[in-house]
């Protein structure tokens, strides 16, 4: 489709965005009523976890506990295609000792297997750990990208534009068209409500890595739940199938509504995030224009969103099983750790 060609506007897509986001006057409370309301709310992964030496029989089974505690797992092994069917799909596997393993790790459960006690505490007291936190892992995604994100596209204001995220090979693919038909000029995908709000307040800002068109693009994150409320935007320009990391920092975000500075708005904070959003529009801020729009097909391509510059820390370390001997050599370590038995560790999480 050109934008020359006339198109009416679609009120069925209308009514679907609406009910994706559950922003349909009265429709929720009716769907209570009658009992067929579905939880539409979005939980990432709380925790992320290391584990080392899980292979084992009593490292299995803690994992298939904890991976219903809404925990991201990542395991260190020794070799991936030995530990994938003993471990499945559901878990992460690793065999780099390095400080990235670390990154955006919040606990270490050793099980006593795959490296000493010794190793594992020299490891993490020398590793100089890049806090961040892994949002959005599309490479290696670990739930259906149609349950946590939908388009938001100009059709909710009488447009045309029509947009779709999807997985494909290693990463995700924000395509569609803007048209400028009937006033619009803006297509988008954003996620559902987060719930609970991500709190990113240790953190300094958001990092996408994309492949872009060569065309500008926003970022928006939301600090309320509300459908149509104030979105903090930052635009990036991309360069035409080259790949790129993007940093957004937090101090850098901007209140709008609809594509409107808010004046008198608060300065972004990170201790309640909504939702995120990625849009392709005809419009910067406050009337002026984007300067590398063209009206047609656009595609961006996303492998990662992580929060980054979180304040340097080493996870706790969490030993299962453990006995005096190992305390003694825990306490003298200096890190900050736990000694639990291996039904227990739920619990400590």
């Amino acid at each position: 489709m050109t934008d020359s060609t006339k198109t009416n506007w679609d009120i069925k897509r209308f009514w679907q965005t609406l009910d994706y986001y559950d922003s349909i006057p009265l429709w929720g409370c009716l769907q209570k009523l009658i009992g067929i309301q579905e939880d539409r709310k979005v939980r990432l992964p709380m925790k992320t976890i290391l584990a080392i030496g899980a292979t084992g029989e009593v490292g299995r089974r803690a994992l298939e506990q904890l991976q219903k505690e809404n925990c991201r797992i990542i395991a260190l092994v020794d070799d991936i295609e030995t530990a994938r069917p003993i471990l499945g799909e559901e878990v992460d596997l690793v065999t780099t000792r390095s400080p990235e393993t670390l990154a955006g790790v919040d606990r270490v459960i050793y099980f006593g297997e795959g490296m000493t006690l010794a190793e594992v505490v020299n490891w993490l007291k020398n590793a100089s750990i890049a806090r961040e936190k892994t949002l959005f892992d599309f490479r290696n995604p670990t739930s259906d990208i149609r349950e946590i994100w939908g388009a938001i596209d100009d059709v909710v204001m009488g447009g045309v534009s029509e947009s779709n995220i999807r997985l494909t090979g290693d990463r995700a693919l924000f395509t569609g068209y803007v048209s400028t038909e009937n006033n619009g000029g803006f297509a988008s995908v954003r996620t559902r409500d987060f719930s609970p709000p991500l709190d990113l307040s240790d953190y300094e800002g958001i990092e996408l890595r994309v492949t872009g068109d060569g065309k500008r693009y926003k970022f928006i994150a939301r600090r309320e739940g509300r459908w149509d409320g104030v979105g903090y935007c930052y635009s990036f320009d991309t360069l035409d199938r080259i790949s790129a990391t993007i940093r957004v920092p937090f101090s850098e975000l901007i209140p709008v509504v609809r594509a409107k500075t808010v004046r008198d708005g608060q300065p972004f904070r990170a201790d309640r995030v909504f939702s995120l959003q990625l849009m392709q529009s005809k419009f910067e801020y406050d009337g002026a224009l984007n300067p590398r729009f063209s009206p047609g097909s656009f595609a961006l391509e996303i492998e990662w969103i992580k929060a980054y510059g979180g304040r340097s820390s080493v996870p706790e370390l969490i030993a299962v099983n453990g006995t005096g001997s190992i305390e003694a050599g825990l306490h003298e370590s200096g890190l900050s750790y736990r000694i639990v038995s291996a039904d227990r560790l739920s619990s400590v999480l």
